[in-house]
């Protein structure tokens, strides 16, 4: 499961789920209700001041983090959503953004295509002398949220 599913599932819920440097928590507006651990597979606390929480949200909740603790740890991020930069300066008359059709042919045009990693990886690969290799320090690749 990735992050982003678990903080879609437990927000429909009417909680929150965000992610720290060491664990994604559970939470309610006042409390942590589950703590998944992000460095170890299946490490789950919970916390027992959350007792208020209806037994049916707290059973759906402990199904989430169960699910999401097993999770293989490098399978929980979200893949990285950019848009590619074809040429290094703007005007004020064309935005010059990678744009792939369907059907995998490349050209440049204002708007852009919004990739994942695996997605441009293909398209990369079928057009490896015009375009660059992924690399998130380059700026070639400027990355958008949420794919907006």
């Amino acid at each position: 499961m990735k992050f982003s599913e678990l903080k879609s599932k437990v927000g429909n819920l009417g909680f929150h789920a965000y992610a720290t440097d060491f664990s994604t928590v559970i939470s309610n507006k006042l409390d942590t209700i589950y703590t998944i651990d992000n460095n170890m597979l299946g490490m789950i606390s919970f916390y027992g001041d959350a007792v208020y929480v209806e037994q049916d949200d707290l059973l759906k909740l402990q199904k989430l983090a169960y699910k999401y603790s097993r999770t293989p740890l490098d399978e929980r991020e979200d893949e990285l959503k950019f848009l590619v930069k074809m040429l290094p300066e703007n005007n004020d008359y064309f935005n010059s953004y990678l744009y792939s059709d369907p059907d995998g042919i490349a050209i440049v045009n204002d708007s852009g295509t919004i990739f994942t990693t695996s997605e441009y990886d293909k398209l990369q690969q079928k057009y490896p002398e015009w375009l660059p290799k992924f690399d998130k320090d380059d700026p070639h690749f400027e990355f958008v949220e949420d794919g907006k």
